[in-house]
C-alpha cells in the first residue's frame, strides 16, 4: 500500500532511538523536515507543513483501508505492531504539533494525562496554551478538525479505531474551542452543529470519559458550560442510563475487598450515590417533566432485567435518587408522574366512565382492561422499587394507596400455580409495609376489606388460564355471584388475613386489631355502601357482619393468650354493651348504642338459634343476642387463658362483675343468657380473688418490657430474608443501643452485629457497622476484643471479605473513640495489629484451598488443551489489553499471599487501622507498641518490595505520617508522652526513608515518604525552637517567640523559654 509506504518513510527519522541519538537537541518538526520534502509555501509556518502533510498521509492511508479489497493486508496495518507505531505517531505528530499549539488555555487533557507518544524527540506541546490565540495557526487548526471529523464519520471503518484511542478526546477538545470560545466568532454556530454530529456518533462508551477529561481545574469557563450540559443530555441516548452507570461503577474507587472483581461490574453503596446524584439532576436546558418523561423507560426497563446488579441500581436510583427527593417524589410531581403513576394505573385503574362493551351475540358483558403482562411487569417493577433498597418512608408512600389491590392479588393468586412469583413479590410487598410502617392501620384496612377485589366497574380475576387480570365489566355483571361460593370466599381470605397477622403483628398489635373487628361486629357497620367489588342478591351487610364474625371467632381462638395479656379494650367494650342493655331494660327508651340496620338477628345461626317462639320484639331480640354474644366471647377468653391481672384491670373487672350481677337480675331472660352470664360472674369471681399478686402483671407496661418486646420485633425482622425489614430490625436493635438498654447482652449484641457485617446488602452491613461504633462508646473493651478475636482469626473460620469487613468497623470505631481509647484498648488492638500486619502470620487452611483450586485450573487448563490438541486459542486480538490482563492477574495472585502467608489486603488494612488508633490518641499506646509499629513500617517499606506489595507500602508510610501528626499534635497540646525519639533514632528514621525514596518505584510511596521525612524535620525544628509556626521546610518565629539571648517579640512575658540543645 504506497500510502502507508509513504507514512512510514516520513516518521522513520522519529520512530527510530538510533536516527535521534545522532540528531539530539532538536525537535520533531525539524528532524522531520530535514529529511523530507515538504510545500511550506502554502502554510503558515514549517511546523504548519510538517503537520499538514501528516493529516494528508493520514486521510490518504484511511481511505485506502476503506477501498482495500485485501483484507489481510488492512489487518496486518491495523493490528500489526510495527505498522500501528507508523500509524499512531501520525496522529500523535497531528496531536502534539498541530492541535495542542494552538488550542487556549485550559483547554483539551492536560498533556501529562495523554497517552505517551511514540514519537523519539522533543515537540511544541504548550499545554497552558498561548491564552490569547493570536499566535496560534487557526487555518491549521480547521484543516485537521475537518480531515479527522471526516475519519470519524467513517462508521468505524478505516482508522477509526486508531483516532479514537489516540486522538479523538483531541478533536473534540478543538471542535468545541471553535464553537464556544468568544474568540470564535465566525463560524461558531456552524461549528457547534458540526460537534453535536461529531458527538452522536461517538458510542457513549467512549463519549463519557472523554468528555469528564475536559472538564478540569484550568478549564475555561466558556468551555465548562456545554461540555457539562452535554455530558448530563447522554443518559438519554440508547441504553445512556446503562452506560452512565457503568461509566460511574469504573470511576468510582473500590475497596481492596472489591478488586477481585475487577472483571465484572462492582456496585457499592458509593457508585449507587454516584449514579443516583448524576442521573436525578435535571438539566439546565430541560424541564423535569420532560427529563423525567425521557429518562423512565430506561430506568424501568432496567427494572425488569434479570442482571441483579443493573435491578439495585435502577431501584436504588428511583427510589432515593428521584422519588425520595420531595422537588420531585412527591405525589404529583415530576418524578412521581413518571415512575409511580404507571404503577399506580396498572393496578388501580381510574374510575371508568364508559360503559363496558357488550355484544349482542354474546352473554359476555366483560372486556380486559389489564392484562396478566401488565399486572406481572408493575408488581415486578413495584417490589424491585420498594425491596431492593431499605427506604421506610417510600415504602408507606407507594403500600398505602395499593395496599387493596395488593391484597386481592395475594388472594386470587395464593391457590395459583402459575402465579407463584407474583404471589411471592406482593406477599413480600405486603409484610415489607406491615412491618416497616403500616402496623395496626394496615392490618385493620385489610380487616374491613377482606372481600376487596376491585373497583365499581373493574375488579381482579383469574381467567381461564390461571393468571391474574383486570376486567371491566358492567353493573349487571356483579350480581351474579351467590352466597355459597361467597361464604367460601369469606373463609379462605378470613384464613388468609389470620396468616398475616401471625407473620407481621406483635402481641399488643393483635389486641388492637382484634377490638377493631370486635367493634365492627358488635356494633356494626358506619357505612350502608359495600366497600368491595362483590355484587350479590340479599342484604350485603349481614355478609360482611357475617365476615367480622368469623374474624373474631378466629382471631380469639388462635390468640387468645395475647388478647388476655391486655385485657382493658375488651371489658371497656363489654362494658359499654351491658351499660346499653341495663339502661335500654329500664327504661322507656331502648339504647340503640352502635346497633343499626339490617339487624343481628339475621345472624341468629352463627351464636345459636332459640327455640320455640319468641315474642319478644326486633329491639329486644338484638339488644339480648348482643349482650350474649359479649358474654360468650368473655367466657371463651377467662376459662382458656391465665390471667394476672394489673390494679387497673381488677378494677374494670369489678364493675363489669357489678354489671353482670345486674343483668341476673332481670327476669324472663332466655336460658342461654342466664347460663352465659352466671358463668362470666363465677370466672370474674374467681379472678378477682386469686392469690396472684394483682400487681404480677404490672411490669407488661413497664419500660423493661417494651424494650424486651423491641428487642424480641427486631431479632425477628432481622431473620428476614427482606433487605428493608431487616433495615428496619436493624434500626430498633440501634435505638436499644443508643438508649443503653438494660436487656441487651453486650456480647450477644457484639457477636449479632458480627454476623450482620456478612450481609450481602451493602446498606445492612454498612449500618451495623455504625451500630458497632454506638456500642463501642459504651462498652469498648468488650467490642473491641470480639472484633480483634475475629479480625486475627487464628481458627481461619472466616473469609477475606469478612475480615475486610471487620476492619472497616474497627477503623470506624477507633476514629470514633479518638482521645477515649485506653491504654488496655490500645495494647489489645497495637498487639493484634501488629501481628496481622507482620510477615510471620500464616494461613495454612487459605494455602490449601488456594493450592486445590491452582490445581483444579490447571485440570482444565489440561483437558482443553487435550480437547484442542494444542493451545487454547484467545479471543482476543490485542495485546496490550492481554498484557494489561495478565498484569492485573498476577497482581491478584500476589496479594493472596505465598506459601501460606497473610493476605496483603488483610496486612494493609492493619495497618490503616494502627495508623488511625495511633493519631487518634498516642498517649494510649506504649513506647514499646510505637517503636514496634515504627520496624514494621520500616521493615515493610524496606523488604516488601514487589509491584504486588506497593499497598501494603503504601499504608506502611501512611502509619509513619500519622505518628508524626500525633506527635505534633501532642506538643502542640502539652502532652507528655513519657517516650520521643532520640537524636539519633531521628536521623536514622529520616536516612533510612530518604534512602527507600530513592529506591522505591512506586510514585504514590514515593510521595508518601517525602511528606514523612519533611514532617519529622519540621516535628524537631519544633522541638529544638520551641515554637508552633513551621511552615513547609521554613522557620517562621512569629512575634511572641524567644531565642535565648535574643528578644524577638515585644511582650517581656510569656511562656517558660524553650530548651536549648547544641546543633552542628
Amino acid at each position: 500500500m504506497s500510502a502507508f509506504a509513504a507514512a512510514e518513510s516520513f516518521l522513520a527519522p522519529v520512530l527510530q532511538r538510533e536516527s535521534i541519538v545522532k540528531l539530539r537537541g532538536k525537535s520533531v518538526v525539524e528532524i522531520i523536515a530535514s529529511s523530507s520534502a515538504l510545500d511550506s509555501k502554502s502554510y503558515q509556518s514549517l511546523r504548519s507543513a510538517v503537520v499538514g502533510k501528516a493529516a494528508t498521509l493520514l486521510i490518504d492511508i484511511h481511505s485506502s483501508l476503506i477501498t482495500s479489497q485485501n483484507a489481510q493486508l488492512t489487518h496486518d496495518i491495523l493490528y500489526t505492531s510495527s505498522n500501528r507505531r507508523v500509524i499512531d505517531g501520525l496522529l500523535d505528530l497531528i496531536s502534539l504539533e498541530g492541535i495542542y499549539p494552538n488550542l487556549f488555555s485550559g483547554v483539551g487533557v492536560p498533556i501529562e494525562r495523554r497517552v505517551k507518544s511514540v514519537l523519539q524527540g522533543r515537540t511544541a506541546v504548550n499545554i497552558t496554551g498561548n491564552g490569547n490565540g493570536h499566535d496560534t495557526d487557526q487555518d491549521l487548526l480547521l484543516l485537521i478538525v475537518t480531515q479527522l471529523n471526516s475519519i470519524v464519520m467513517s462508521g468505524g471503518k478505516g482508522l477509526y479505531n486508531a483516532l479514537q484511542d489516540r486522538t479523538l478526546v483531541d478533536l473534540i477538545a478543538a471542535r468545541s474551542q471553535m464553537a464556544f470560545s468568544p474568540a470564535q466568532n465566525n463560524f461558531s454556530s456552524s461549528h457547534a452543529k458540526a460537534l453535536q454530529a461529531l458527538l452522536d456518533v461517538i458510542p457513549l462508551s467512549i463519549l463519557f470519559p472523554i468528555l469528564t477529561s475536559l472538564l478540569h481545574p484550568a478549564s475555561p469557563f466558556w468551555l465548562r458550560n456545554p461540555i457539562s450540559t452535554n455530558l448530563s443530555l447522554l443518559p438519554l441516548r440508547p441504553n445512556g442510563v446503562g452506560n452512565t452507570i457503568e461509566f460511574i461503577a469504573s470511576a468510582v474507587p473500590q475497596n481492596s475487598a472489591q478488586t477481585e472483581q475487577r472483571s465484572a461490574m462492582v456496585l457499592s453503596l458509593d457508585t449507587l450515590n454516584h449514579a443516583s446524584r448524576v442521573l436525578s439532576s435535571v438539566p439546565s436546558t430541560m424541564t423535569a417533566d420532560s427529563y423525567f418523561a425521557a429518562l423512565a423507560p430506561q430506568l424501568l426497563a432496567l427494572l425488569d432485567e434479570e442482571d441483579t446488579d443493573l435491578k439495585r441500581a435502577a431501584s436504588y436510583i428511583i427510589g432515593n435518587g428521584i422519588l425520595g427527593r420531595r422537588i420531585y417524589g412527591a405525589p404529583g410531581h415530576a418524578g412521581w408522574r413518571a415512575f409511580v403513576q404507571p404503577i399506580f394505573d396498572t393496578l388501580s385503574p381510574k374510575l371508568l366512565t364508559t360503559s363496558a362493551p357488550e355484544s349482542p351475540q354474546s352473554d359476555i358483558t366483560c372486556e380486559v382492561v389489564k392484562t396478566n403482562v401488565n399486572i406481572q411487569q408493575a408488581v415486578s417493577r413495584l417490589a424491585a422499587i420498594i425491596l431492593l433498597h431499605p427506604n421506610p418512608g417510600l415504602v408507606k408512600r407507594l403500600m398505602v394507596p395499593l395496599l387493596l389491590p395488593i391484597w386481592s392479588i395475594i388472594s386470587n393468586t395464593k391457590a395459583s400455580k402459575s402465579e407463584k412469583s407474583v404471589y411471592i413479590k406482593v406477599l413480600s410487598l405486603l409484610y415489607t409495609y406491615l412491618k416497616v410502617s403500616g402496623g395496626v392501620t394496615g392490618l385493620t384496612i385489610l380487616s374491613d376489606n377482606l372481600l376487596w377485589d376491585g373497583g365499581q366497574q373493574w375488579k381482579f380475576v383469574l381467567n381461564k388460564s390461571d393468571h391474574i387480570e383486570i376486567h371491566r365489566c358492567s353493573t349487571e355483571s356483579f350480581q351474579e355471584i351467590d352466597a355459597a361460593s361467597l361464604m367460601e370466599t369469606i373463609s379462605a381470605r378470613v384464613e388468609l388475613f389470620i396468616n398475616v397477622v401471625s407473620d407481621t403483628a406483635s402481641g399488643t398489635d393483635i389486641g388492637l386489631v382484634f377490638l377493631h373487628v370486635l367493634k365492627k361486629w358488635l356494633f356494626g357497620l358506619e357505612s350502608k355502601q359495600t366497600p368491595y367489588g362483590i355484587g350479590f342478591h340479599g342484604d350485603e351487610h349481614s355478609f360482611q357482619r357475617l365476615e367480622y364474625a368469623k374474624l373474631t371467632q378466629e382471631m380469639l381462638r388462635r390468640y387468645k393468650d395475647d388478647i388476655a395479656a391486655k385485657p382493658q379494650n375488651l371489658l371497656k367494650v363489654v362494658q359499654q354493651v351491658l351499660d346499653g342493655f341495663i339502661a335500654g331494660s329500664t327504661g322507656s327508651e331502648r339504647s340503640q348504642n352502635g346497633l343499626q340496620q339490617p339487624s343481628i338477628a339475621s345472624l341468629g345461626y352463627i351464636v345459636g338459634p332459640n327455640s320455640g317462639p319468641d315474642p319478644r320484639t326486633e329491639e329486644e331480640e338484638e339488644a339480648l343476642e348482643l349482650v350474649s354474644t359479649s358474654l360468650n366471647l368473655l367466657n371463651a377468653l377467662f376459662s382458656s387463658s391465665d390471667m394476672e391481672p394489673a390494679p387497673s384491670t381488677v378494677a374494670a373487672l369489678r364493675a363489669l362483675h357489678g354489671s353482670i350481677s345486674n343483668v341476673l337480675s332481670r327476669s324472663s331472660l332466655p336460658r342461654s343468657l342466664l347460663s352465659s352470664a352466671s358463668i362470666a360472674s363465677s370466672l370474674i369471681s374467681a379472678i378477682i380473688s386469686s392469690p396472684t399478686p394483682v400487681g404480677a402483671s404490672a411490669q407488661t407496661t413497664s419500660p423493661h418490657a417494651t424494650a424486651l418486646a423491641t428487642q424480641a420485633t427486631a431479632l425477628q425482622n432481622l431473620a428476614s430474608p427482606l433487605p428493608p425489614i431487616r433495615a428496619e430490625g436493624l434500626s430498633s436493635l440501634s435505638a436499644l443501643i443508643a438508649s443503653s438498654s438494660t436487656v441487651l447482652d453486650i456480647p450477644s449484641t457484639t457477636i449479632l452485629l458480627l454476623s450482620l457485617l456478612q450481609d450481602d446488602d451493602e446498606y445492612i452491613y454498612l449500618a451495623a457497622i455504625k451500630a458497632l461504633e454506638v456500642l463501642s462508646d459504651k462498652h469498648s473493651k468488650t467490642v473491641l476484643r470480639t472484633l480483634m478475636e475475629r479480625y486475627i482469626d487464628r481458627e481461619e473460620e472466616g473469609g477475606l471479605d469478612v475480615r475486610l469487613r471487620i476492619g472497616e468497623a474497627l477503623r470506624a470505631i477507633t476514629t470514633a473513640l479518638g482521645t477515649s481509647l485506653t491504654a488496655q484498648s490500645a495494647t489489645l488492638l497495637g498487639e493484634g495489629l501488629i501481628s496481622v500486619a507482620g510477615r510471620r502470620g500464616r494461613r495454612p487452611k487459605a494455602a490449601e484451598t488456594r493450592r486445590k483450586g491452582k490445581l483444579t485450573q490447571e485440570n482444565q487448563k489440561k483437558e482443553a488443551e487435550k480437547d484442542w490438541d494444542g493451545p487454547v486459542p484467545q479471543n482476543s486480538d490485542d495485546d496490550d489489553e492481554d498484557e494489561v490482563a495478565t498484569r492485573i492477574a498476577d497482581v491478584l495472585s500476589g496479594w493472596e499471599g505465598q506459601d501460606g502467608e497473610e493476605d496483603v489486603r488483610i496486612r494493609t488494612s492493619a495497618l490503616s487501622i494502627l495508623g488511625v488508633s495511633i493519631e487518634g490518641n498516642i498517649a494510649a499506646f506504649s513506647s514499646a507498641l510505637v517503636s514496634a509499629s515504627i520496624d514494621l513500617c520500616i521493615a515493610v517499606l524496606k523488604i516488601e518490595t514487589t509491584e504486588e506489595k506497593a499497598i501494603l507500602r503504601r499504608s506502611a508510610a501512611l502509619l509513619l505520617m500519622s505518628l508524626v501528626r500525633a506527635l505534633d499534635k501532642a506538643d502542640d497540646q502539652g502532652h507528655r508522652l513519657g517516650f520521643g525519639f532520640a537524636e539519633e533514632g531521628l536521623l536514622e528514621v529520616s536516612e533510612v526513608l530518604g534512602y527507600l525514596r530513592d529506591m522505591e518505584r512506586d510514585e504514590i510511596v514515593k510521595g508518601h515518604e517525602r511528606e514523612v521525612i519533611e514532617g519529622l524535620a519540621n516535628w524537631r525544628a519544633k522541638k529544638l525552637i520551641g515554637t508552633n509556626s513551621i511552615v513547609g521546610r521554613g522557620i517562621e518565629l512569629g512575634m511572641n517567640a524567644r531565642l535565648r539571648g535574643l528578644d524577638a517579640g515585644l511582650d517581656s512575658g510569656g511562656r517558660a523559654r524553650p530548651r536549648i540543645e547544641e546543633i552542628e
